[in-house]
This record gives structure tokens, C-alpha cells and sequence, in this order.
């Protein structure tokens, strides 16, 4: 098992900040993030920047903002004047990165402890990282296995968790090769993004994902998705065909403490998805 006193300490922070933050919440509501993601083609395009998001997250009655490494424009100063903003407007933040838990490239280790301490200065609880290919062959387990531990205790030492994703598409989109990394590693730091829609896109079941998974479980993102032409699409909460009822009650039943960010593409109306994503969660509270 995992160390559970040091996750457990850090979920606890976690979820004191969530519940001194729900006066941002309508009633009833169910708690959850925004993420950057919403508004990828405005932030690329230059239309909107990172200083835009917390205040519409205070508008969407969101606890918070998951923010993306792609997205900065002058990380020196968009990273501490969003630290500041979200803390005047008493949000919880959390941080994401395209860099993968395992990787042959030296400057991509180097570049996920990198993001480690960008997480710590945004004064974010954890950072989600995918997966990458889990190395199974002697020639590459052992460099990439040094430099994923070397990762995992550099976060450790900043109090940052890490949230192991499984990806949309291959590589790291198995539920056993999450799992195995999780007790390879058996460490309080590192636990589990569950990516619910992720699961069902790639042909596993979401419930069974998440009782596999519970003990590890501290972040979850939420979308649904629904098939067009063959081809799997993720869009807002109940734009799809996802049990998603089915998915919430099993997110409850582990008994855990975790945030729980919406994470669909904005396809053309961002704000109306998260506006549709809101009344879903409130009406499956």
C-alpha cells in the first residue's frame, strides 16, 4: 500500500481548501475545477490569456482552475501573477503538464522536475502528469524507473502530489499499467488522476477502473463522451452517452477526499458547456 499518513495529510489540505472555497459554489452544487482545456483555442489564438480563467471560474461558481504547462505566454510573470490572483480570489489551483511520468529523454526528466517546482511556486496541491510507456525491458526500466522515483521524491520534498493519468490514446491509457506503476512505486505522493471518459474511449470500463483504483485515487477529470462516425468524441456533463450517474456514485463510494475538475474541449462554446456541466453536477448531487 501506499503511505497513507503523508497522502492523507495532503488530501486533507486539499479538501479544507475546497470546503473553505464552496461560497463560490451555487447551493447544492457539487464542487469542481475548471480547466484550461475549455479554452484552448482562445488561449492559442491569443484572444483570452491565463489571467482570464479565475475570474470565470468565480462567474461558473467553480472552486478553482487546472492550468496547463502549453498555455503560459511569459511563464517568468503569468505564473506568479496567477498564484496571486487565485489566492486574492481565495481559489484552489492546480497544474498540469504534457511532459510523461517515464521517458528516455534526459531533458524531458529534467524538464518534469521543472514542473514540479512550477507547481509548487503556482501554490498548487498537486500536478497531473500522464503516464508515457511504462518500460517493461531491462535496457530501458532502469534509467527511466531511476529518474520517475527521482521525480516522485523531488515532489515529496515540495509537498506536491502527483496525479498519474490515463491517457486518451496510447501510450499509458491501460488501466493495469496505472495500476502496476501505483504499487511499483507505493509512495504517498504519488496517486491517480482518474480520467473516467479516458477509460471508456479506450475500450475499459470507468466503474471497474475506479474500484480498482480507490485507494490511489486523489484527482479526477470529468467529461463524457459520445461516438460520431465511428470515433469517440468528449464533450461537457450529459452532452454524451457515459453512465455518468452510474460513474459519480462510484467516485462517492470510494469514501476518498479529491478534487474533481471538468476537462472537455470547449468546441466553439466553452462557457455553455461549463454552464451545462454545472446543472448536471447539481442535479447528481
Amino acid at each position: 500500500m501506499i503511505d497513507v499518513s503523508v497522502t492523507l495529510a495532503l488530501l486533507l489540505f486539499v479538501g479544507l481548501t475546497v470546503l473553505s472555497t464552496t461560497s463560490h459554489a451555487a447551493a447544492g452544487s457539487r464542487p469542481f475545477l475548471i480547466s484550461a482545456i475549455h479554452f484552448d483555442a482562445e488561449l492559442k489564438a491569443g484572444k483570452m490569456s491565463v489571467l482570464d480563467l479565475a475570474p470565470l471560474a468565480v462567474k461558473y461558481g467553480a472552486q478553482g482552475v487546472e492550468y496547463r504547462d502549453i498555455y503560459w505566454k511569459e511563464k517568468g510573470r503569468e505564473l506568479f501573477a496567477v498564484r496571486d490572483q487565485v489566492k486574492r480570489l481565495g481559489l484552489v489551483v492546480t497544474y498540469t503538464t504534457t511532459v510523461t511520468l517515464f521517458s528516455n529523454d534526459r531533458e524531458k526528466q529534467k524538464q518534469l522536475l521543472t514542473d514540479i517546482e512550477d507547481t509548487k511556486a503556482l501554490g498548487a496541491p498537486l500536478l497531473r502528469v500522464n503516464l508515457g510507456i511504462r518500460p517493461t525491458t531491462e535496457q530501458d526500466a532502469a534509467g527511466q524507473r531511476d529518474a520517475a522515483r527521482k521525480a516522485i521524491e523531488h515532489a515529496a520534498s515540495l509537498g506536491v502530489l502527483l496525479a498519474l493519468e490515463n491517457n486518451s490514446a496510447p501510450p499509458g491509457e491501460k488501466l493495469y499499467d496505472i495500476k502496476a506503476t501505483l504499487e511499483e512505486y507505493r509512495s504517498g505522493t504519488l496517486g491517480t488522476n482518474i480520467d473516467f471518459a479516458n477509460y471508456a474511449t479506450t475500450s475499459q470500463d470507468p466503474v471497474e477502473a475506479i474500484r480498482a483504483l480507490a485507494p490511489y485515487i486523489i484527482y479526477a477529470h470529468a467529461k463524457d463522451a459520445k461516438k460520431s462516425e465511428g470515433t469517440w468524441k468528449t464533450t461537457y456533463l450529459g452532452g454524451g452517452a457515459l453512465p455518468l450517474r452510474q460513474i459519480l456514485a462510484a467516485l462517492d463510494a470510494t469514501g476518498r477526499s479529491f478534487l474533481l475538475c471538468l476537462e472537455f474541449p470547449g468546441s466553439g462554446d466553452p462557457e455553455g458547456g461549463l454552464a451545462k456541466s454545472k446543472e448536471f453536477l447539481a442535479s447528481s448531487k
